[in-house]
């Protein structure tokens, strides 16, 4: 890239003037207060909407009795000319040349839109260009004083190292929750552990041996007559129950005719769903697309309303750079943004109705999810129920058999009686320390079975929580791995690139001389706060001026190089405080820089002039608006 020409209007102490600037090395030559320092100043403000100076606003660089000021700058980019245009109102403007016309390519206020279109069509970043491009006065110790976590908060951004470090942040952020839901999880496990071993599984098989044998002794010596009244009376109720879960089955089935039929409905359900699953991120782009293509709409229908106000107006010329302008060329650029305008309109419209549709499609998603939930409870329920039927059949079935072995096949018209006359119609015989017996080991079989059923249920919401515990521990684990991997991305990416740029300093440090045998580590030390000298580190701060202004010059050319530097370099004033001797080396310096870039320089010193004779000078004079 290669700066043209300077425009200046209503900015600093100037009125309306250009500058021209050439190839190679551009001196800008006056005493103090002519200006010198307002053109780099215009430079740098028209490239990142920020005065050169920190904590300055922008409109503090406008003429004092002017409403606003206008900075431009004429440049070549990829063998394209361009015009660049900024005011202290937020107001900027992109043209490029095309024949010998100049069209608008961009007009905006908004200051990210402006600064992410800088940076995407020509790499132009604040921080960038502060760092590697530009020297102001004052900026070395300003730079050399920051604390480490400064600069290295600097470097990040050159390095784009701060968007994974959002990243790494996010995952942390994930990484503690996942932590706290383990402990969480743990303290669920602790109130559910218990001994694997069944314990009352052994008792269990003890008792149930010795009741059959009682039931058969309590037989034998009864005539089997309460026996079998008891078992007819509990085939009865065992029968009412499974009715009552047939019925429950069937009204949960509704619809379906089976529980396979409705685990298939689920899984198109499912389908349905998974295939959906984008839709809630494609409705948040259309929502951004939308707004920014009536955005765009916006800005175009204001640019066309300037543009037919001045071709209405008989002055007709341009309110941001007060050029005249033809009016066959506004009609021209009003047709071609008019065009621009229709097209963005039909692509609003048609963004608009495909919102619409996916904003009815999300809520048919939800509605199939909610569908969904309710057929997994379904499902929940019949398979509860299936195993409560088993259960109650294989207990009608064990009855069943048990009457059998009595001689009662057909207890159809024992039924309808009650429990005296079934028992009065059996053989009644004294065996009261028997039946309690009995009675007291049906109890305790009973209390057994039911804890034993306990026990099972915790042991599956054990299962259930060691299961879920796992892949949290593995959710964890992929967190961890993952905050490793950004940490080590952001080590890679600042040797590949440190690692370069120390070896290209060290190489301008060499032909300065300037020290002897030197070694820097920029990762280590987080940009220039030592250097080490023959072996001894050395605090920069406690280097000469002069050794400061070389190193400082030197380690930006080095970091210009290696992020890929704009084609220019700004210097304002870089001999100050220098004596004779290091004068002679800066200009060495700035011939070398200038073999391969171009370079701007601002001076007062008669031997800087004298030492880059040769060079594009721009004079200037405290009387140069007179």
């Amino acid at each position: 890239m290669q700066l043209e020409r300077i425009r200046l209007k209503s900015f600093g102490c100037f009125q309306q003037q250009d500058f021209e600037l050439s190839e190679g090395i551009n001196l800008i030559f006056g005493p103090n207060f002519s200006g010198k320092s307002t053109l780099v100043n215009a430079i740098f403000f028209t490239l990142t909407g920020k005065p050169i100076v920190p904590r300055v606003d922008a409109s503090a660089i406008k003429s004092a009795k002017a409403y606003s000021g206008t900075a431009g700058l004429q440049f070549v980019d990829d063998g394209e000319r361009y015009l660049l245009f900024r005011g202290t109102g937020k107001r900027f403007q992109l043209r490029q040349e095309k024949g010998e016309e100049w069209h608008i390519v961009f007009d905006e206020n908004r200051i990210t839109v402006v600064e992410s279109t800088l940076k995407e069509q020509f790499g132009f970043s604040h921080d960038k260009l502060a760092l590697t491009t530009f020297l102001r006065e004052g900026e070395i110790s300003e730079f050399l004083g920051r604390q480490p976590a400064s600069r290295r908060d600097i470097l990040y951004a050159l390095l784009g190292i701060d968007r994974l470090i959002e990243v790494r942040e996010r995952f942390i952020d994930a990484r503690r929750l996942a932590k706290r839901e383990r402990k969480r999880i743990q303290s669920h496990q602790n109130s559910l552990r218990f001994n694997a071993q069944n314990p009352h599984k052994s008792e269990i098989e003890k008792i149930e041996p010795e009741l059959k044998k009682l039931e058969k002794e309590y037989s034998r010596e009864s005539g089997d007559s309460e026996l079998i009244a008891e078992w007819i009376k509990n085939k009865q109720q065992t029968q009412e129950d499974i009715d009552i879960l047939l019925k429950e089955q069937k009204e949960t089935l509704s619809g379906f005719q089976s529980i396979s039929h409705l685990r298939e409905m689920i899984s198109t359900v499912e389908t349905a769903i998974k295939e959906s699953k984008e839709l809630e991120t494609e409705r948040e782009e259309l929502i951004k697309t939308i707004g920014s293509l009536d955005s765009q709409v916006v800005a175009l229908t204001n640019v066309c309303d300037s543009l037919r106000t001045l071709i209405e107006n008989d002055d007709r010329h341009c309110p941001t750079c007060q050029q005249k302008v033809e009016k066959d060329i506004l009609l021209k650029i009003v047709e071609e943004k008019e065009t621009e305008k229709s097209q963005l309109s039909t692509e609003l419209a048609e963004s608009k109705k495909s919102l619409t549709e996916k904003t009815d499609n999300l809520q048919s998603r939800q509605e199939l999810e909610q569908r969904l939930q309710n057929l997994n409870t379904r499902v929940s329920r019949l398979e509860q129920l299936e195993g409560d039927i088993e259960k109650s059949q294989n207990e009608l079935t064990d009855i069943t058999t048990r009457l059998s072995a009595k001689g009662v096949e057909n207890d159809t018209d024992l039924s309808n009686e009650s429990d005296e006359s079934i028992s009065e119609s059996f053989e009644n015989l004294d065996k009261t320390q028997l039946k309690v017996r009995i009675d007291s080991l049906r109890q305790k079989l009973e209390k057994l079975k039911q804890d034993e059923a306990v026990q099972n249920d915790r042991l599956n919401q054990l299962q259930a929580v060691n299961l879920e515990a796992e892949q949290t521990e593995k959710t964890t684990l992929c967190l961890e791995l993952a905050c490793v991997g950004v940490d080590k991305t952001i080590d890679t990416l600042q040797r590949q690139i440190l690692k370069p740029v120390e070896s290209e300093l060290q190489s301008w440090i060499g032909q300065m001389e300037l020290f002897g045998k030197t070694h820097i580590d920029l990762q280590r030390h987080h940009l220039l706060p030592t250097l080490k000298i023959d072996g001894v580190d050395r605090s920069l701060m406690m280097l000469s001026g002069s050794e400061k202004m070389f190193l400082y010059l030197c380690f930006k050319v080095a970091l210009a190089k290696v992020l890929g530097n704009t084609g220019f370099f700004v210097f304002d004033d870089p001999t100050l405080h220098l004596d004779g001797e290091r004068k002679a080396l800066m200009v060495d310096f700035i011939r070398q820089l200038a073999e391969e870039y171009q370079v701007i320089v601002t001076s007062y010193d008669d031997e800087v002039r004298e030492g880059l004779e040769g060079a594009h000078l721009i004079e200037m004079r405290r009387d140069i608006n007179d």
